[in-house]
């Protein structure tokens, strides 16, 4: 049960912190996330494309 909950706990932060690296390689560090592709505003931390880039 706990090691379940650790490992979701630690892939959330894996993708928070991916999404954070995307947005500052996009040149905006004070984002929360950014589109990979074009590099357009995310909300949220689990897509790494914009609806225009899917």
């Amino acid at each position: 049960m706990f090691e379940n909950q650790y490992n979701e706990e630690m892939e959330a932060e894996v993708r928070r912190l991916e999404a954070k690296a995307r947005a500052t390689q996009a040149g905006h560090p004070e984002w929360e996330n950014a589109c990979r592709v074009c590099g357009k505003e995310i909300s949220g931390t689990t897509q790494e494309r914009c609806g225009d880039c899917q």
